[in-house]
């Protein structure tokens, strides 16, 4: 909690020491989700999102989310930390984001305790061009602890607004792995909004997966486990102008195991003038 206030109070102090005819874009967010494991485990976890505009052409994102996974014979807590930036040069733009994970494994069967710290960096470049926009995004994990693992992955971006309404998403991923193995793997996503108070969200991914981080969601699954496919959806709506409520699920099937995970959160929209 200290960690959020902090980085709250910094950007809205860098934000109002801008030029008093200015107004600068501020989007804070709270997640809430739940896991249920096929294999009788279950998460929690509440997670802190806030971007805003600190410049003209640049934009501060910084993520807090603490998780807590629970089995019979073992628990795990893993914190995130995650400070990034997006830079509009349009029709260009960069994003890149650092991130620092730090896990707690604990054996509830005998006093065996481990940590592991994993650190993730993200470069992602976007162009726009006639409601196109292509991109490609590169990132770096190196896990550190008695879970040793790292790996480079390569992501793809083609995105088509196609109307008001409609837009779709196809992102081609490669990863390395640090055994070896090359993934691979394609996701979907389609947006609809009947009505500018309405969204709907539709996608997913097949192929298989380790270690994949979003660039747009800034989430991972950091688990030595192998995903194959996912599908979700999810429901957005505004009762106010700079207030949305956010709904949905999502199923992700691994080489031996699903997690069905149930997501509920808010996130506010402001445009802030000194």
């Amino acid at each position: 909690m200290k960690f959020l206030v902090f980085i709250f109070l910094i950007t809205v102090s860098v934000m109002f020491a801008q030029q008093e005819e200015e107004t600068f874009y501020l989007s804070p967010s709270v997640f809430y989700t739940n896991g249920d494991y096929t294999t009788n485990v279950q998460s929690n976890s509440a997670a802190f999102y806030n971007t805003a505009q600190l410049m003209d052409k640049f934009y501060l994102i910084n993520h807090y989310e603490f998780l807590r996974i629970n089995a019979n014979d073992y628990s795990y807590d893993q914190q995130t930390f995650l400070a990034g930036g997006i830079v509009n040069l349009f029709p260009f733009y960069i994003k890149f984001n650092y991130a620092h994970y730090k896990g707690n494994f604990d054996y509830k069967l005998s006093e065996y305790k481990y940590e592991d710290f994993t650190n993730l960096y993200n470069l992602d470049l976007l162009y726009y061009i006639d409601w196109f926009y292509f991109g490609a995004a590169y990132t770096h994990l190196n896990q550190i602890g008695f879970a040793k693992a790292n790996s480079n992955q390569i992501t793809l971006r083609i995105e088509r607004i196609l109307s008001n309404e409609f837009f779709i998403s196809l992102k081609p991923s490669f990863t390395k792995l640090y055994n070896g193995k090359n993934l691979f793997s394609a996701s979907v996503k389609l947006h609809y909004a009947p009505i500018p108070e309405l969204l709907f969200k539709v996608g997913g991914f097949a192929g298989e997966r380790a270690f994949y981080f979003d660039s747009d969601l800034l989430t991972i699954f950091n688990q030595n486990y192998i995903q194959k496919n996912q599908v979700f959806t999810q429901i957005e709506y505004s009762p106010v102008s700079y207030l949305w409520l956010i709904l949905g699920y999502q199923q992700t099937k691994f080489t031996e195991f699903k997690i069905n995970y149930l997501v509920a959160g808010i996130r506010a929209n402001f445009q802030v003038a000194k």
